[in-house]
């Protein structure tokens, strides 16, 4: 109401994608305090969240998958041994801990928890890529335990179909990049993971959802457009601290007398 901020304008003109201000936005949602606009906080969510968790996990499997040199973009068999319920493997792990994530992303979107819901979301695609770390998804896996490899990229790429669900009520638009790159239909909600891209499927061109933001920016941007360059209290002024010292030795006053 006092002109005090950064506007809608604002956003646009700083050309950074529409999903990344709409993701920044939800998951700092004031849902039961206030919250502080920071740049420096909107460039770290970017940075650290959407391009080095959810943007690395996917593109990290639909480069591997899409190489000439491993599967020619083509969806791999995983072996039913080694997924199957009550195995004691990896894969097998990972696929109950994302079962177990997502029942609790539907618990929190049912009840409109819409931070809770986004943190779920970001903790399935980190899951993602410490499966991938895991197994030492390389051109080596691929060589020398063909099987095992095969197994992995089957299990990443659905999941990479399953997070286009989960983040399309928050990021449209990247929902919409990641079936594209999958040359898949925009996926529904499950109620459990599941191997919706089945072996034979040919993937599309893999490109990159999100950009790295220079941290210079930050600094721009607040000299372009106002607000907080971090979170942190702003020193007070010497007016301010006369002001306190002032009051206090009232207050010292009042006590003695």
């Amino acid at each position: 109401s006092r002109g005090v901020g950064v506007f809608g304008n604002n956003a646009r003109d700083t050309g950074v994608a529409p999903d990344v201000w709409r993701y920044y936005l939800l998951s700092s949602r004031p849902e039961s305090s206030d919250t502080i606009f920071t740049w420096a906080n909107f460039v770290a969510c970017n940075n650290s969240v959407l391009l080095a968790n959810i943007g690395n996990f996917c593109n990290r499997t639909l480069k591997f998958l899409d190489k000439n040199t491993t599967y020619a973009g083509i969806v791999p068999t995983a072996d039913p041994a080694l997924i199957a319920a009550g195995a004691d493997s990896v894969h097998r792990r990972f696929i109950d801990d994302v079962n177990e994530l997502l029942t609790s992303f539907i618990e929190h979107m049912d009840a409109v928890r819409i931070k809770a819901a986004l943190s779920i979301a970001r903790d399935i695609s980190a899951r993602g890529n410490q499966y991938l770390q895991e197994c030492n998804t390389t051109n080596a896996l691929f060589t020398e335990q063909r099987t095992q490899c095969d197994t992995v990229m089957a299990l990443a790429v659905n999941l990479v179909y399953l997070l286009s669900a989960l983040f399309h009520p928050f990021m449209p638009a990247t929902a919409d990049s990641i079936c594209r790159q999958l040359n898949a239909p925009s996926r529904l909600l499950p109620d459990s993971f599941a191997l919706d891209l089945k072996p034979g499927h040919i993937i599309g061109k893999p490109e990159h959802l999100f950009t790295n933001i220079d941290a210079k920016k930050v600094d721009q941007w607040l000299a372009e457009f106002g607000g907080s360059a971090s979170d942190e209290p702003k020193q007070e002024s010497k007016k301010d601290k006369k002001k306190k010292a002032k009051a206090a030795a009232a207050a010292k006053t009042v006590q003695e007398a």
